[in-house]
């Protein structure tokens, strides 16, 4: 081994042969090989694993990723460029064109009128009618609506005012049956009473006699006949969704109108869609905002109908039940015209008395004679009473079917013919099994307000009609 000492001390192994050993030659004990300049590593092993890598795959890495940077950059842009011109360009092709006033006289002309939804003509109708109003500080919200068909109507009222909570009805007609449904928060009632037919259609005797703003479905009508007849009334038509920035392609017109008694300007605004179809109207100004939609759409009878309760009156009362007089003659009225069977043996024709209790908020009906109706239909029947010195006096209680349809109906009378004035101050009328007949107020109060509105802007509508 280079370095070795000789077992006498005197040479030194310098790996060929032994040489004399000098001091200043001496190589350290315990060094096996010559020291080098060169600094060298061996493999090693750092803590953590590093994970060191050529330097060339390296930068394979950082193309690959900013070239992935580019291209979502790129994307984006492209998106970007593709939402503007869809936004600006094509969504704004597919937009029906304005109208002109021409056009829009000829599309509202093919529109159902009211005459035409009451006689059937239209078919299957329905419009809903959605307002808000402020009035004095407090948002009162409506809904009505209205279905119609050849041989039933429904009509549906809700009036919400803040605190003072909501008030909701529901009125079903067709040639069997009257049913009502009402919703005050506290008490849900519902009443179903049968009848033998109606005068008219149910579409016309729920139409014309609803108390609801029934007006506004036809708002078009009007706004149109008010353009025809003033040449001079505001119209623009331009692109615009409907009912909001969401809804669907649309072409407005519309009109300004002022209104008396309210804030500003009324504007008035018709929608229809590509193919010339009627998507609904919007009448909004600074206090009030309304949205009215109709369409031809089929529709079925509530369910609440058949389990609505039957043993209600006949939905009917004479145009004068008071008596005041000897003889008194009055003509039957019934409510939406509807018809009842004769034949009924429990209906009768009555002389009560009609006392309010205010403790329990209802009227207190108290029967003092009553004949049945085949008898009074008979020539009439003959009853006793007595007057103020109590000798008899004999009243007789009749009934006249004037159209001869052997029909409980309207027109029809009903009479009383005393020898003296003994029933003075009492009620005359007619019964059956449920009770003294009487007509109900089967819709929601529609408040002053609405029928205010409604009233303007018919006005102001068809206000060239007076020049």
């Amino acid at each position: 081994m280079v370095g070795e000492i000789s077992p006498d001390g005197n040479f030194a192994w310098n790996g060929t042969e032994w040489v004399p050993k000098e001091e200043g030659n001496t190589i350290p004990e315990g060094t096996n090989e010559p020291t080098n300049n060169v600094f060298q590593l061996g493999d090693q092993e750092l803590a953590g694993d590093v994970g060191w890598e050529p330097v060339s795959e390296k930068t394979n890495e950082g193309g690959k990723g900013k070239l992935i940077a580019m291209s979502i950059v790129g994307m984006l842009v492209l998106s970007a460029l593709g939402w503007l011109l869809y936004a600006f360009v094509i969504d704004s092709m597919l937009f029906p064109d304005p109208y002109s006033k021409d056009k829009f006289f000829s599309v509202v002309d093919e529109q159902p009128t009211m005459d035409e939804v009451m006689d059937g003509e239209a078919g299957d109708w329905v419009c809903t009618v959605e307002m808000e109003i402020e009035e004095e500080g407090m948002t009162i919200r409506t809904e009505f609506d209205m279905y119609v068909s050849e041989d039933s109507a429904r009509s549906y009222g809700k009036i919400s005012a803040g605190f003072f909570g909501s008030s909701t009805s529901d009125v079903w007609i067709d040639s069997t049956q009257i049913a009502w449904k009402t919703d005050d928060q506290d008490t849900v009632e519902t009443f179903r009473v049968p009848i033998s037919g109606i005068h008219n259609s149910p579409a016309e005797e729920l139409v014309a006699k609803s108390s609801g703003p029934i007006e506004m479905c036809f708002l078009h009508h009007y706004m149109a006949e008010g353009m025809e007849n003033d040449p001079g009334q505001k119209f623009s038509s331009e692109k615009e969704r409907f009912p909001d920035e969401e809804g669907v392609r649309a072409v407005k017109v519309e009109t300004k109108m002022e209104i008396d008694g309210e804030d500003g300007e009324m504007n008035i605004a018709v929608y229809f869609d590509n193919d010339d179809n009627m998507l609904g109207t919007k009448i909004t100004n600074s206090s009030f905002e309304c949205l009215v939609t109709s369409e031809l759409k089929s529709f079925s009878k509530p369910g609440w109908v058949s389990k609505a309760d039957s043993n209600a009156p006949m939905l009917l009362d004479l145009e004068d039940d008071y008596i005041y007089g000897q003889t008194h003659y009055t003509e039957i009225v019934t409510q939406y015209n509807a018809t009842y069977a004769l034949e009924n043996e429990n209906l009768k024709i009555v002389i009560y008395s009609d006392d309010y209790d205010y403790e329990n908020d209802t009227d207190v009906f108290t029967i003092l004679h009553e004949v049945s109706m085949a008898d009074a239909d008979d020539g009439g029947a003959i009853i006793q009473t007595t007057n103020w010195n109590d000798d008899v006096v004999n009243c007789t209680i009749g009934f006249a079917d004037e159209d001869l349809d052997n029909q409980l109906s309207p027109g029809d009378f009903v009479y009383v013919d005393c020898e003296q004035d003994v029933f003075y101050g009492y009620n005359i009328g007619i019964s059956n099994e449920n009770g003294i007949a009487q007509q109900v107020e089967m819709e929601v109060p529609w408040i002053s307000p609405i029928f205010t509105i409604v009233a303007l802007l018919g006005a102001a509508m068809l206000v060239s009609r007076r020049d």
